[in-house]
């Protein structure tokens, strides 16, 4: 349901004695800051969630310079906004370096070998430390779940460490929805497939996210891969639930601009790039469209689509794919956007309450395409303004699903006329007359 509030009312202003005074100011700006941080409005968020640093990679880091501090200056100065520091094995209390306008996350890089065995994986928000010794790799994927982190599989086709489609279908069954597709320092060795081993997993009918990242051992491995979360802001907790639920995209240079999915309908739009394609099953090209906007129109046949953008530099985005049943999108897969319908108050006229209902569904129109997270949600507003277009109430800022909702508004203090109420739902806009008579 909506927010429920009364509308703003007047009343004869009486003097406050000083001690009051303050103790009103004060509500005030603790109620305001709850509310500018509940309601905030989301937007992308850059990070990298594979990042080593000196003494807990020492093995693999020479230069004892390389500590979190400092790594986190030089990335803060590359325009990120949060960073996971992944040492080999290790686990120390990273977040502790967070500042409000950079975010720290604790996470290890643990490995198990041994046995025919091989693997590395990503903890997002590690609480302790795992160790791989003689563990299976589901047994691994599960000893981090138990801390309710997040666990990727890292760069599949490392020379060292090769694990094929088959093994992650075959040996990693439950608790596995990411894994990285570009790694800033093995992309670079030749003959690794590591988006096929995603297409080839996808191919199955199983989701699982795709990640970039750079793999930083030290400052010339920066800025090779990263993703970009779309969250309400840069708090641990609201960043590790967007990761979790696969609200992001990945990149190694190309900005995307908006990520809409539907039940119809993939849309992308970017702010660099010059080339879309529409990737399916097995990585077939369902489609290419050379321009920075493009949409994919979903037939019911594909087991899968995605989108990846590039432009003539070489620089690629990703975004996270659909998943396709038969007719339409499957469950797992459907991602709704929004269109939005505000029904006209009842009663109307009304003196002092009006109740007012509207409507949720999926959206139609490319024009209204904006970001809509996998987690199928949407920020929604429902605002009243008077004859001169003044704001006089807010009756609903939050996210929302699809649905019909029912709020009510109370304009007892408000004087006879005509009020109009807006709702918003994404970049979609629904206006009704409202008429309060006394």
């Amino acid at each position: 349901m909506g927010l429920h509030c009364n509308s703003y009312t007047s009343a004869v202003l009486n003097p406050i004695n000083p001690p009051t005074f303050r103790v009103v100011i004060i509500l005030f700006v603790l109620i305001g800051g709850f509310l500018s941080s509940t309601y905030a409005q989301k937007r992308y968020y850059r990070g990298n969630t594979h990042t080593h640093s000196y003494p807990g990679s020492a093995g693999d880091i020479t230069d004892t310079s390389y500590t979190g501090p400092k790594i986190i200056s030089q990335y803060i100065a590359k325009g990120y906004d949060f960073l996971v520091f992944t040492d080999h094995g290790a686990w120390w209390n990273a977040k502790v370096l967070s500042t409000p306008t950079f975010t720290v996350i604790n996470g290890s890089e643990p490995g198990i070998s041994g046995n025919g065995n091989w693997g590395h994986f990503t903890g997002v928000n590690m609480k302790a430390r795992v160790s791989g010794a003689n563990l299976t790799h589901q047994q691994m994927i599960d000893a981090i779940k138990a801390q309710s982190a997040v666990p990727f599989i890292n760069h599949p086709r490392y020379s060292q460490i090769p694990i094929t489609a088959l093994q992650i279908i075959n040996f990693m069954k439950t608790n596995l929805n990411h894994m990285e597709i570009w790694n800033g320092i093995t992309a670079s060795q030749a003959g690794l497939t590591d988006i096929s081993v995603w297409d080839s997993v996808l191919s199955t009918g199983r989701k699982l996210f795709g990640v970039a990242s750079d793999d930083s051992h030290r400052e010339t491995h920066q800025g090779k891969g990263w993703i970009m979360v779309y969250a309400s802001s840069i708090n641990q907790d609201t960043l590790t639930k967007a990761i979790r639920e696969g609200d992001f995209y990945a990149s190694n240079g190309i900005f995307l601009d908006s990520v809409y999915y539907s039940s119809s309908k993939l849309y992308v739009k970017s702010s660099n790039g010059e080339k879309i394609q529409f990737i399916g099953n097995k990585g077939s090209v369902l489609g290419t469209v050379n321009a920075p906007a493009a949409e994919y129109q979903i037939t019911g046949n594909e087991t899968y689509v995605r989108a990846e953008v590039s432009n003539a530099a070489g620089k690629k985005a990703w975004t996270q794919p659909i998943m396709v049943s038969g007719v339409g999108i499957s469950e797992q897969g459907s991602l709704q956007g929004r269109s939005c319908e505000l029904l006209q108050n009842y009663p109307n006229p009304f003196n002092p309450e009006a109740a007012i209902s509207y409507k949720l569904s999926a959206i139609s129109s490319q024009q209204s395409a904006a970001h809509v997270g996998q987690s199928g949600m949407q920020r929604v507003t429902l605002r009243v303004y008077n004859l001169v277009g003044t704001r006089v109430a807010e009756l609903v800022n939050e996210d929302q699903g699809l649905g019909q909702y029912t709020v009510k508004w109370n304009a007892a203090g408000f004087s006879s006329g005509i009020y109009f109420c807006e709702l918003r739902a994404g970049n979609n806009r629904s206006v009704i007359k409202m008429v309060l008579l006394k």
